[in-house]
């Protein structure tokens, strides 16, 4: 049965078929929640987004045209938006949504098209860009070089993103880092590779995303 697009509880709105049909926005929203979300059925049906950066979260909550709050944790600096909807619910386990997902999730089965969208929520969530300083070992000189990674604590999901990116833009295939005493996985790329990351996932354009990792792309 097809919900109405709207659906009220208590004094917020929430678009119940945000998940029904692919678009950029919804891409990159699940793209986002598969990185730093999570979903609990307890007395209510739950899809928790978590993130340091509230403004992101303003901006899935205005893409699934949610009026919900965003609250401030309690215990550190992050921020917190929660959709109630079985509706929602259900439709985020058909696209690969898992309970206790961490170690387990896999990359789930996404058009090609909005490959670069799912990719950048998934980097704009457990994804990060930065520059590396260092002395060269060859001239002993000062360099500053462009890197960026994925987390994960699921192998399969970094494995097979590393193929997909492999494929869609030639970026290298490599063995995957380890920390947190072995618990969390890291795919990580040097600065050509990030380069040509970058330009893939902050295509012109893009309609949701962290403007601070899409300057990187002003200084290439």
């Amino acid at each position: 049965m097809k919900l109405s697009t709207f659906y009220h509880s208590r004094k917020y709105k929430l678009n119940e078929n945000f998940f029904d049909n692919w678009s950029p926005e919804m891409a990159y929203v699940l793209g986002f929640w598969f990185a730093d979300g999570y979903m609990r059925q307890d007395r209510s049906y739950r899809i928790v987004f978590v993130s340091n950066d509230k403004q992101i979260l303003s901006d899935i909550r205005n893409a699934a045209s949610s009026s919900n709050p965003i609250i401030k944790s309690s215990s550190d600096n992050s921020w917190s938006l929660i959709f109630y909807s079985k509706y929602l619910y259900k439709k985020l386990e058909i696209l690969g949504g898992l309970r206790c997902k961490s170690k387990v999730i896999t990359f789930p089965s996404v058009p090609h098209r909005y490959l670069p969208d799912f990719i950048r929520g998934y980097f704009d969530g457990d994804g990060s860009v930065f520059y590396v300083h260092y002395i060269s070992s060859k001239n002993n000189k000062p360099r500053i070089e462009l890197r960026s990674n994925f987390t994960s604590g699921s192998r399969l999901f970094l494995l097979r993103l590393m193929r997909i990116l492999n494929k869609e833009i030639g970026l290298a295939t490599k063995t995957l880092g380890s920390y947190n005493d072995g618990r969390s996985l890291k795919l990580g790329y040097a600065t050509r590779d990030t380069q040509d990351l970058l330009k893939f996932m902050y295509y012109p354009g893009f309609s949701v995303g962290l403007k601070r990792k899409a300057l990187f792309l002003t200084n290439l």
